[in-house]
């Protein structure tokens, strides 16, 4: 039995392999790799002005994996030398909770005091960095947690200020359900203090995918040629819409996978393998042209190039003798014409085939393995059309559907030998 990798072994191996520096698609929100495309650089610079301002409470919001917690990061060290930060990332925190949370971390004696207590002294203390001309901001990660009644005390400490400015900045970041929460009526004195609201989202292009990859691999140190092919990269697109968390996931388990298998390159094959580990479903909005399967012998002969009977012969007693090996049943190779090759259209209609069972992904996989065979589609030779065969269908995990697959695929190379000239 072949022990699996630990995380250190995995992590050892996939860098020693590609030369990397570092992980480039770990999952800590390292802002040494934060991504300015005009977007993140955009709340970046919202964030930071709005601090520098002394605006009081800026709020941040977008959905699971868009680079909230990176932003934050990033965000403190882009401000590093002139803001005292404070960050915040719990659910546990109630209204009293908070304030004793920023008096530990602050360095402030609080043990005896009373609450009033410990919101003067907070308060001097802001005062005294204001007189020192720098700010203090106060981050709190994951805000949808909080209860009502911590976020309810923010207003308090909103109002702490001089006739001129805020002295404590407070940013709010969290899911969605954050603007739910502050729409109840409870929470209209919080919600009105709001003075900058910024939205993360995902990777709108698939360029922009593209560019975030490329990005992640300079920053972790690689010079070397193209990792992620660009089926690959389109394959990313599809299964993680642009999600920076679900690119990083995709990207370091594909890395994985290429290591263990001593390659240097990524395919699509290899996305759509490991999206299917992690259970990943294709974005809703990415369709494949199909074509009806009705009549498939007919359409299909139609479609292909010319070639003689004889080579029709070989290509359907190939894909036979592929359905019989499921029954042990193998059948002797012919060799007399293996300087056939199989027309490119053979393989629209064999991606068209595989499309019930494996999705829309089944053209790049059908692509994949004809180049992972060493081969192309203009030049594909009959010899090895039975082992493309069987490498597609074993990505139809339904044994109804293979089966329907394998029936498709010996009625098309049937009708070709009806044919005249194939």
């Amino acid at each position: 039995m072949v022990e699996p990798f630990s995380l250190d072994e995995n992590k050892t191996l996939v860098e020693t392999h590609f030369g990397f520096r570092d992980m480039p698609f770990g999952v800590a929100p390292d802002p040494g790799f934060f991504f300015r495309n005009h977007h993140y650089a955009e709340g970046l610079d919202v964030l930071a002005q709005g601090i520098k301002a002394k605006k009081g409470l800026l709020l941040v919001t977008g959905e699971v994996g868009t680079g909230k917690t990176i932003l934050l990061r990033k965000l403190m060290r882009h401000l590093e030398g002139t803001t005292r930060f404070i960050f915040v990332s719990t659910s546990h925190l109630t209204s009293n909770g908070l304030i004793d949370f920023i008096v530990e971390d602050l360095g402030l004696l609080a043990q005896g005091k009373t609450g009033f207590e410990l919101a003067q002294a907070l308060k001097d203390y802001l005062l005294k960095q204001n007189s020192e001309a720098k700010t203090v901001a106060l981050l709190i990660d994951e805000a949808q947690k909080l209860t009502d009644g911590a976020l309810e005390s923010l207003c308090d400490l909103s109002n702490l200020e001089t006739e001129q400015e805020k002295l404590l900045q407070i940013v709010l970041v969290g899911q969605p359900e954050l603007l739910v929460k502050l729409r109840k009526q409870a929470l209209q004195r919080i919600k009105q203090r709001i003075a900058i609201h910024h939205q993360t989202r995902a990777l709108s292009l698939a360029s922009d995918v593209e560019q975030y990859i490329r990005h992640r691999l300079r920053t972790a140190g690689y010079e070397g040629p193209e990792i992620f092919n660009q089926k690959a990269l389109e394959a990313i697109w599809s299964y993680s819409s642009g999600t920076p968390r679900v690119i990083n996931t995709l990207c370091d388990n594909a890395l994985a996978m290429a290591s263990r298998a001593g390659r240097k390159r990524v395919s699509a094959y290899v996305i759509v393998k490991v999206a299917a580990k992690l259970m990943l479903d294709r974005a809703a909005d990415d369709r494949t042209n199909g074509a009806s399967n009705n009549g498939v012998a007919r359409s299909t002969a139609g479609d292909f190039g010319a070639h003689n009977s004889q080579a029709v012969h070989q290509a359907a007693e190939t894909v036979r003798t592929f359905i019989n090996r499921r029954s042990n049943q193998v059948a002797a190779p012919v060799s007399a014409i293996k300087e056939r090759t199989v027309a490119s259209q053979f393989f629209d209609f064999m991606a068209r085939a595989a499309t019930e069972g494996i999705g829309p992904m089944a053209k790049l996989i059908v692509d994949d393995q004809i180049v992972d065979l060493g081969e192309s589609r203009d030049s594909f030779p009959q010899k090895k059309l039975g082992e493309l065969i069987e490498r597609v269908s074993r990505e139809i995990f339904n044994d109804t559907m293979r089966a329907r697959f394998l029936d498709k695929m010996a009625q098309a190379v049937s009708a070709l030998q009806t044919m005249r000239a194939f």
